[in-house]
């Protein structure tokens, strides 16, 4: 009787096991993109914030004194899902917002949302005013995970 009653669960494990077609759009694999790829040449790792489903990536050129940020997917990767990146000058203590003071990519990707760039170390002019800024607000969030709100960082400095 044994041998029936295991059998017969044997036979249920299988039934209720999806077939891996039905898994394929969940967590699978790594994303086969990088962030320094996604920015491209010359930018160089920042910082790596992790928000369950995906790892957000600020990076930084130098040469071009610009940040970079993207937002690289862990679940549902090569599926079309819900993925932000945005970057901004930081003002005041806030993000910045106005033509070439940042931006956010939102839309339904399969690997990443971004690249944002935004020029971030340098002279910011803001009506009359104008001073020296060298910091930015990051974040990122895709459907899974509640929007992180946006982490400073400050660069370095530009060289005179």
């Amino acid at each position: 009787m044994t041998s029936v009653v295991a059998g017969a669960l044997a036979v249920a494990a299988v039934t209720l096991t999806p077939p891996a077609q039905a898994r394929a759009g969940s967590t699978q694999g790594a994303n086969p993109y990088k962030p320094q790829a996604v920015c491209g040449s010359g930018y160089t790792f920042v910082k790596r914030v992790d928000i369950r489903t995906a790892e957000v990536y600020l990076m930084w050129n130098r040469q071009k004194n610009t940040n970079c940020v993207v937002t690289l997917k862990k679940k549902d990767i090569g599926t079309p899902t819900p993925v932000t990146a945005s970057l901004h000058r930081a003002v005041d203590g806030r993000p910045a917002t106005g033509p070439g003071l940042g931006s956010v990519q939102r839309g339904s990707f399969k690997y990443y949302a971004g690249p944002v760039y935004v020029r971030a170390a340098g002279v910011l002019r803001l009506g009359d005013a104008s001073r020296l800024e060298t910091c930015v607000f990051w974040a990122g969030s895709t459907t899974h995970d509640v929007d992180p709100g946006a982490w400073m960082y400050c660069n370095p400095r530009p060289r005179a």
